[in-house]
């Protein structure tokens, strides 16, 4: 009986939202592609920034490593992702919505941003080690710390820049609502980061790990509900 109710489910709507989320994907890739200008402002800040503090200090201390490195993502969020929509032409989210789901969109800008930002966060530990000497790392620790918070960072500024790009207020908005939601994701992070690092002997740092996976949770959830009725407005 429970074959039968298995071979009765109907998942073509969930191919169709695979499809569409795939193909927004690559058209923001070719968007991206085409105008390089933000990326490189980032790669050229992140540059700078480490050039600037290789001259200063010379070498990097394992405590600052980790303060200096989420400062880097959290500035590279900002200006990453906060013009996920403003590229869009005025007026063009009605032509996507008749093409494809709003949570289609959603999820693809969720996904681009998630890689984009990941892209640039493996740029920046390049560019660690080609500066400075990076300490001794716990990488698995550090990469699922890494890989739950971007994508929490990346559902929030999602979001948030919808509301920023619906009022027109971009810079402000992203400033001050982002701040708030993003905070704990950070402390969690930074102190995850710093037993990777072992510069704390934390033995309940799952704890800081399902705090991170929780707020993604409720972040996707509410995008998942607010996300369509924003779209249309």
């Amino acid at each position: 009986m429970y074959l039968i109710k298995l071979n009765t489910v109907n998942f073509t709507p969930y191919i169709f939202m695979i499809r569409d989320i795939a193909t927004l994907i690559g058209k923001d890739l070719q968007s991206e592609w085409r105008n390089k200008q933000s990326i490189n402002g980032i790669l050229l800040y992140l540059f700078s920034t480490l050039l600037v503090l290789y001259y200063s200090l010379v070498k990097v201390e394992k405590f600052l490593w980790t303060g200096v490195f989420w400062i880097l993502i959290i500035f590279m969020s900002i200006n990453a992702l906060s013009a996920s929509f403003s590229r869009e032409v005025k007026g063009r989210h009605w032509y996507y919505y008749t093409l494809a789901h709003p949570l289609s969109f959603y999820f693809s800008k969720l996904i681009y941003n998630s890689i984009l930002l990941s892209v640039l966060t493996g740029i920046s530990l390049l560019m660690f080690q080609i500066f400075f000497t990076l300490p001794e790392i716990d990488w698995s620790l550090l990469g699922i710390t890494l890989f739950v918070s971007i994508i929490g960072i990346s559902a929030i500024f999602t979001f948030i820049a919808l509301i920023s790009n619906k009022t027109g207020d971009q810079s402000t908005l992203m400033s001050i609502l982002s701040t708030p939601l993003i905070f704990p994701i950070l402390m969690s992070g930074s102190r995850l980061s710093m037993v990777s690092l072992h510069i704390l002997a934390d033995s309940a740092y799952r704890t800081d790990l399902i705090t991170i996976i929780a707020i993604d949770t409720l972040a996707i959830a509410l995008s998942i509900i607010l996300f369509p009725i924003l779209w249309r407005d």
